[in-house]
């Protein structure tokens, strides 16, 4: 069973992760996934990776709200360090594209 809502959030995820805790968390999502009968639904997390900082975590059901409160904290906290990745290029989304811009 392909899923790509499970698939996209943990490739964005880990585009983002810069520390043991956000590969930690990465790995256990990852373990949901593997283990889960259901994927994410697509257009939420489309919608997600398009505008994290507008997106209700309260649109995923539990136990997936955690890892997107997490992807939205990763975002903020890369921007402030100055990363402005957040989305990534997915013909099959249709999701716009940012690069990796990190201040040397």
């Amino acid at each position: 069973m392909n899923k790509q809502g499970f698939s996209k959030l943990l490739e964005a995820m880990r585009k983002l992760s810069i520390d043991v805790n956000d590969r930690e968390i990465c790995k256990k999502l990852e373990t949901l996934m593997l283990t889960s009968k259901d994927d994410l639904n697509v257009l939420s997390i489309k919608t997600l990776l398009q505008n994290p900082m507008e997106f209700d975590p309260k649109d995923v059901p539990d136990p997936y709200t955690q890892y997107v409160k997490h992807f939205i904290y990763m975002v903020k906290r890369n921007e402030k360090m100055g990363s402005q990745i957040h989305v990534y290029e997915d013909d099959e989304l249709g999701t716009v594209s940012k690069k990796i811009e990190r201040k040397k």
